[in-house]
């Protein structure tokens, strides 16, 4: 009797779970690939950031492990003075000795101190422990490394983060990462002030040669950047702009030039009245244009800073040409290159460095997502 009852109330269930399945069961698969395209898509950030986070060789020889293994290293003030060795058997002296051997040279040799760390793994392997069937004996190594765990001579610890220090201070990165906020806050500012005059000049107002200004923009955005980029830097190398960082931020200002047709769209939309009547209480062009055009226009602003942010942020190849010369002033774009081609062995701090220059995008889309939507959702209709 009670089986028949459970099977009656199941009944209704089912029927709501199959009407379900007719009429949304087609939406799983989609949901499915775009679910895998989301992963794949992030799986090269993650890759990136667990790889900073771990030691050299962690980084070398396990570079398929996403999160970083389980790793040893000296407590705070463990010296051999302090190393009882009546509980230790050699294996464990030897490692001390190993970890304690390293840290010393490492003071010495490295301004910022970093740790030595050691897995089960390696200490099994270094040592020779194995299972009775010819495995590595993990089991053990923990075991004894746990042991001067308890007693204090070690700590256990998973992730590296010395590594981002060791980039910021000793590789100068924090001189890169101001560099790139400096170069990028003007290029912002530059691109909204010059694509907003001349979207508002090319929807608004009529002069000679407005159809040839037009012609021109219109070739600048079509024109592939690498037919144009060494006359480019022969002009900006004559001017002698190269010298500074003057030269590449009107540079990457020029290539941004083309949100000028986002900007003369969205002002098309603004009512005409509007203008008129303050042209009637006396405003000029100028008037007009910061005091009512532009403070109307401001989603679209946001969308070509945002554009123009990205753009100045992640380019690499003007800001090569522009630092060849001078690679204290290379923003972290170029920074991170270089970085890696004098240092092709490490990748843990490569990318730490790239991770140093990946954030700041992060938190800009963290902390404005909401306004970056709306923007680029107006935009997208009224430009």
């Amino acid at each position: 009797m009670r089986a028949k009852e459970s099977f009656t109330s199941a009944r209704p269930t089912f029927h709501r779970f199959r009407g379900w399945w007719r009429r949304r069961g087609w939406t799983l698969p989609i949901h499915a690939i775009l679910l895998t395209l989301g992963i794949l898509n992030i799986y090269p950030f993650l890759w990136m950031a667990s790889t900073s986070l771990k030691t050299s060789a962690e980084s070398k020889s396990a570079k398929e492990v996403l999160v970083p293994a389980l790793k040893y290293n000296l407590a705070p003030g463990s010296t051999p003075a302090t190393w009882p060795e009546a509980r230790l058997n050699g294996a464990q002296l030897e490692m001390l000795g190993i970890l304690h051997a390293e840290d010393e040279r490492r003071r010495r040799n490295i301004e910022t101190f970093v740790p030595y760390r050691v897995q089960a793994a390696d200490y099994a392997r270094q040592f020779d422990l194995r299972t009775p069937d010819g495995g590595r004996d993990l089991a053990r190594a923990r075991a004894e490394l746990d042991a001067m765990r308890d007693l204090g001579i070690l700590q256990r610890t998973r992730f590296q983060t010395e590594n981002y220090t060791v980039v910021w201070t000793d590789m100068r990165f924090y001189l890169h990462t101001l560099t790139s906020f400096a170069i990028t806050a003007a290029v912002v500012a530059l691109t909204i002030l010059m694509s907003s005059m001349l979207g508002y000049a090319l929807a608004k107002l009529r002069f000679p040669g407005k159809m040839l200004v037009f012609s021109l923009l219109i070739l600048g955005a079509v024109a592939p950047r690498e037919a144009v980029i060494i006359p480019i830097f022969h002009m900006v190398q004559s001017l002698g702009l190269l010298e500074g960082l003057w030269g590449m931020i009107l540079w990457l200002s020029a290539v941004s030039i083309g949100n000028t047709f986002l900007m003369a769209g969205y002002f098309l939309t603004i009512p005409k009245e509007v203008e008129e009547s303050a042209a009637v209480d006396g405003a000029g062009p100028f008037r007009i244009f910061f005091s009512i055009s532009l403070p109307m226009a401001k989603p679209i602003v946001m969308t070509v800073g945002l554009f123009a942010f990205l753009n100045a942020w992640n380019d690499f190849l003007i800001p090569l040409l522009c630092t060849m010369a001078q690679p204290d002033m290379q923003p972290l774009a170029v920074a991170v290159y270089s970085f890696r081609g004098a240092h092709p062995d490490d990748w843990h701090l490569t990318s730490a460095a790239a991770a140093i220059m990946v954030v700041p995008v992060i938190l800009l889309f963290l902390f404005c997502q909401r306004q970056i939507v709306n923007s680029i959702a107006v935009g997208a209709v009224k430009g």
